[in-house]
């Protein structure tokens, strides 16, 4: 994911998921964006919760794209989900939405470990 001057064709209308309906990857996306593939599927909520739930069961499911098809049409969309309360929603979305940003937190440490490795190793063998 990168930066884009674009003005056209960005969604901006919330959080959402990206389902690429042939690869089957997805990824909860809290920012603008521009679309430029045919084949992403954008799914919404009615909050944030309910749809970081979605996400995370969408993860999962580990689904396998082994044919070149159109996947979310002929098999995902019609997933059926089991909601909990609305009380164990709010939780487990908040409990993945801190483990996530914990995970973030931690690669961008080792990246910054890495770079200072680096450096060191560097003035070392000048």
């Amino acid at each position: 994911m990168g930066y884009t001057s674009e003005t056209n064709g960005i969604y901006g209308k919330g959080d959402c998921i990206i389902f690429d309906d042939f690869t089957l990857d997805c990824k909860y996306v809290d920012f603008p964006f521009k679309v430029k593939s045919s084949a992403i599927k954008i799914l919404t909520a009615k909050n944030k919760e309910l749809l970081r739930y979605t996400f995370e069961f969408l993860k999962y499911l580990d689904l396998s794209a082994e044919e070149h098809k159109r996947h979310y049409i002929a098999e995902t969309q019609n997933q059926e989900i089991i909601l909990p309360t609305e009380q164990m929603v709010k939780t487990i979305a908040h409990i993945f939405s801190t483990l996530s940003l914990r995970m973030e937190t931690a690669v961008k440490q080792r990246n910054v470990f890495e770079k200072q490795k680096q450096y060191l190793l560097r003035q070392m063998f000048i």
